[in-house]
């Protein structure tokens, strides 16, 4: 059976487009250790993933909770307490934005 030029480009079951798939996939991962190794500290990335940079002040909403403001930083994200006059830590806050449950909201 003659190959016609979609075999030539794609193998004749696919089998090179499930080859490309597997090489953009090890590169991304290269991609994530080296990042891994090169930056013991994540949050950087963390806050990249919201499109904040580290200490970069932003405004968080939770359906049981008012708006916060937050930022984050090294140690993990910060919310200012007004009663208190002072930045606190807060993981579960953290935990909550990565899982959906609370947002970023504008100004």
């Amino acid at each position: 059976m003659a190959e016609n030029s979609f075999d030539k480009l794609l193998g004749r079951n696919g089998e090179l487009v499930e080859e490309r798939k597997k090489q953009v996939l090890a590169g991304a991962l290269e991609i994530v250790q080296r990042h891994c190794d090169e930056t013991p500290n994540k949050m950087e990335g963390i806050a990249a993933l919201f499109g904040k940079r580290l200490g970069e002040e932003f405004k968080v909403y939770h359906k049981c909770r008012e708006t916060l403001k937050c930022k984050i930083t090294d140690n993990g994200l910060s919310f200012y307490y007004d009663a208190y006059g002072r930045w606190w830590e807060d993981s579960g806050l953290l935990i909550e934005l990565l899982k959906g449950e609370a947002v970023i909201v504008d100004e």
